[in-house]
This record gives structure tokens, C-alpha cells and sequence, in this order.
């Protein structure tokens, strides 16, 4: 396999029961859980992976990310991931876009992440390899752009919730990961908005790691169909996610 055949990964996945909401469509974690399943994989042929860099002390570490959803899929559907390290690197900063197409090749979805080489010692970003950046491309598909910015913290929230971190909810780095952080961003909102409501899209960007046992508090604010939530570890911003939601069709039936 050449460089240029490495530069695109394509992995066909089907959307099953751990993947689907109560209303068959693929969830919020899903989507990021099979995004970075993909990345990883990629990461892989690309002698990049987090188990080889951990050989070195190091670690990939997630920043940002930002998912847009055209058409939500639903279970039993087989889709095919596309992702590939953006041209958008820079210096310490890797960014990785995605794309997610149904069984006739359309876009249902678009993705694009901010990730880091981390020195496990001093918890400090590393420049990314030369080897990767030789890799970058630009395929021609539009991705939303993360923000540059940090987002904009909670004003006002009307909600408020705390979770404890377990086993389970942790990685390899012996953190949180990134998609339990957006299981616990849904599982704070209203029942009923849930049952009327779906994501349009959503990003996360993520400043502090919590560890097992922590107990953080998520806060939520509504203005309109757009919410803006973060989380605390005591007065440590942890996580900072916007999203905007759309109203839904009534229950659907999976293919």
C-alpha cells in the first residue's frame, strides 16, 4: 500500500443496538465513539496509534471536536467512515476530519477534531511528527470548522447535574474519556426534549482531565434550540459543549 492510499481510511461499519436511541437512531456517543474507532484505526496503519506512542511516553490526547448531522441513521443501517488528517495541521496541533455516508454513498454526516500528541510525564503537548503531516489531505468534502475560540461558558443555566466518574467510564490515560463526556451532556437535558428533539450538531471542547472517583458538575442553558453546557470539577472547568437540536419526526421504524 502506497502513501497515497493511506491518506483516506475507509471503514464500513452498521449502526446496532448499542448504537441506537430508544427512538433507533443512532446516538450523539455513538457518533463519536465510531468517529475515533475509525481514527484509531487509521492511526494504526499509519504507525501512529496511542499504544505505540506510549512506548515513547506519549499519548494522543482529544482537544476539540465538532459533529454535524444532515440525516440522523438508524439501527440495522450499514454506513462507510472516511477520515483523514486534515491540511489544517499546525505546529503541536493535529486536526482530523470524517465524513459518514449511507449505503448509496450519500453524507449524512461530517466531523472534524483537534487532537494532540501529549508527553505523558509533563502532560505537555509535543510537535506532531513529520511523518504524519506528509500525510495530510484535502479531499474536497465541505467540514464545518471547529471554532478557534474557546466557547463561550454558561450564563445562566437552568439545569444542573453531577455525576461520579467510574471504571468504566475511563481510557487508557486512566481519564474520562471524551464519550462519556457526551453521554453525560444528553443524559442531563429534559426527558421531553429528548422524546421531541434530535441533534443538529454538536462540539466539544475539552480543557482538564477527571479521574476515576472524581465527582464533576455539568450545568446546562437553553436560548431557544441551542444549548450551552459545561463541566466542573469543583472550580475546574473540565468541558465546554454547544449544540444546536431540531425537532423530530415521531418514533421511526429501522429499516
Amino acid at each position: 500500500m502506497t502513501a497515497m492510499d493511506l491518506r483516506v481510511f475507509r471503514q464500513p461499519v452498521q449502526v446496532g443496538f448499542f448504537e441506537a436511541d430508544v427512538k433507533l437512531r443512532m446516538s450523539p456517543p455513538a457518533y463519536w465513539r465510531l468517529l475515533q474507532n475509525a481514527a484509531g484505526s487509521h492511526a494504526t496503519l499509519l504507525s501512529a496509534a496511542t499504544e505505540e506512542l506510549r512506548r515513547s511516553g506519549q499519548t494522543w490526547m482529544l482537544s476539540k471536536m465538532r459533529l454535524d448531522i444532515h440525516r440522523h441513521v438508524l439501527l440495522g443501517e450499514n454506513l462507510n467512515i472516511e477520515t483523514w488528517p486534515s491540511t489544517k495541521i499546525k505546529g503541536a496541533r493535529a486536526y482530523r476530519d470524517f465524513v459518514i455516508k449511507d449505503a448509496a454513498g450519500l453524507i449524512c454526516a461530517s466531523a472534524s477534531s483537534l487532537w494532540v500528541i501529549v508527553d505523558l510525564a509533563s502532560r505537555k503537548p509535543v510537535r506532531i511528527p513529520e511523518s504524519i503531516i506528509a500525510l495530510c489531505h484535502d479531499p474536497g468534502y465541505t467540514i464545518p470548522p471547529l471554532e478557534e475560540a474557546p466557547l463561550t461558558r454558561t450564563q445562566a443555566p437552568t439545569l444542573e447535574q453531577n455525576y461520579q466518574a467510574y471504571w468504566s467510564d475511563a481510557d487508557q490515560n486512566e481519564h474520562v474519556n471524551n464519550v462519556t463526556m457526551i453521554r453525560w451532556a444528553v443524559d442531563a437535558l429534559p426527558l421531553s426534549f429528548l422524546e421531541t428533539h434530535e441533534l443538529a450538531w454538536a462540539e466539544a471542547h475539552y480543557r482538564a482531565e477527571v479521574s476515576i472517583g472524581d465527582t464533576v458538575t455539568l450545568r446546562t442553558e437553553f436560548d431557544g434550540l441551542t444549548l450551552r453546557q459545561e463541566v466542573l470539577k469543583q472550580d475546574t472547568l473540565v468541558a465546554l459543549i454547544h449544540s444546536t437540536w431540531r425537532a423530530s419526526d415521531p418514533p421511526l421504524v429501522a429499516p
